[in-house]
């Protein structure tokens, strides 16, 4: 007859192994939820491939915890490892763009190592009470395998089916030609392929024959200042690499300096002299811009909360996007304090972000500041 204290202390010793699986099952399903969130939102480009990138996050997880069910102890070291690779990489990514290194690195690398030394304590009362592994293959014996394999699988379902079905809504672009676009008491003729709209970083900025991409605002407000152009304008001329002399640019040097001042009236190429054809819009002409399909948004910008309010919810459409071209942000012409400036997402959402971000996915457009051509 078996001792009812042993049976207890049996089921004790396996919470470790059920609260490790529970956290791993709950990441791997807000990683899924991510991945589909965010490739049908910023990774939604040609040839789409990048699906998978997005994916990896909760294939890996999936991996990890099916691993760790079926080998605890070779799991667990496995997720620790990772806490611990994961935590020395974001401290010299942090370091790299001089920001502080916060308790709450710490607290997520210990986080993400957590499930393994949990895994890892499993193990150690697997072999000391010898737990048994089911003899039959059943979904009963091996729920925990199955969900982890067919819950995210669902969720993918359930939530691209209909991300899927607005992206294929999207007006598309019929072309890169400079178009006017009016609407909401605004009218701005939008500059067509060259320097004045990067769509995509694989279609580079190109000056004096080299090839610029993911231009951030610093770059592109000081771009005048000399010596023309954009090298070392990303942390401002007095760079020595250290967090106290970076230099922001202000509200008077971007409309002093900025690069789109010397794009010459037919929007080919930038120059070395100031043609003052082409200028930036600010974050409430965007906002009064955006359209839903063919409808202007009805966007309105509050000064007061830097924040935009819309009749419907803008969308990547073209014309004023290209709605197959890895950009979904534009940088503005509008300052926020020292640091940040705004930026706008497609879907109309306004934010400050800092002057020296540079991002794959975060491009401009200009517009026109004259619409007559010069005289030769």
């Amino acid at each position: 007859m078996s001792n009812p204290n042993n049976n207890k202390k049996g089921t004790f010793l396996r919470v470790p192994g059920i609260l490790a699986y529970a956290f791993l099952l709950f990441v791997t399903l807000f990683a899924t939820f991510w991945g589909t969130a965010e490739f049908f939102h910023e990774g939604w480009f040609a040839p789409y491939t990048t699906f998978i990138f997005y994916m990896m996050p909760f294939l890996i997880l999936m991996a990890l915890t099916l691993i760790a069910t079926f080998f605890p102890r070779t799991g667990g070291i496995l997720i620790m490892a990772g806490g611990i690779a994961f935590t020395l990489w974001r401290i010299s990514m942090l370091l790299t763009w001089h920001h502080d290194i916060g308790l709450s690195v710490w607290m997520t690398g210990f986080v993400i190592a957590l499930p393994g030394i949990l895994f890892f304590l499993d193990s150690v009362f697997r072999k000391k009470y010898g737990y048994k592994k089911p003899i039959k293959f059943t979904f009963k014996a091996y729920w925990k395998q199955n969900l982890v394999v067919f819950l995210p699988i669902l969720l993918i379902l359930g939530m691209g089916t209909p991300m899927l079905i607005n992206n294929l809504s999207r007006i598309p672009l019929e072309n890169y030609n400079e178009t006017t676009i009016e609407g909401n008491d605004v009218t701005l003729a939008f500059a067509g392929d060259g320097p004045g709209w990067l769509y995509s970083n694989k279609h580079p900025i190109v000056f004096k024959d080299k090839k610029y991409v993911g231009m951030c605002w610093n770059e592109i407000a000081l771009f005048g200042m000399d010596p023309i152009g954009f090298m070392g304008k990303k942390y401002g001329p007095s760079y020595d690499r250290t967090k106290e002399s970076i230099y922001y640019a202000t509200q008077e040097d971007f409309d002093k300096y900025n690069m789109f001042r010397y794009i010459n009236y037919e929007g080919n190429e930038l120059t070395e002299t100031i043609q003052d054809y082409w200028r930036l819009p600010t974050i409430e002409e965007y906002v009064r811009l955006l359209k839903h399909r063919k409808e202007n948004a009805g966007g309105q910008f509050d000064q007061a909360t830097g924040q935009a309010h819309y009749e419907r919810e803008p969308d990547k459409d073209g014309p004023v996007w290209a709605p197959d071209m890895e950009v979904i942000y534009y940088w503005t012409s509008t300052s926020f304090g020292e640091s940040s400036a705004y930026d706008i997402t497609y879907s109309g959402r306004t934010r400050y972000i800092l002057k020296t971000t540079r991002q794959d996915y975060r491009g401009y457009r200009a517009v026109r500041t004259k619409v007559v051509a010069p005289l030769h």
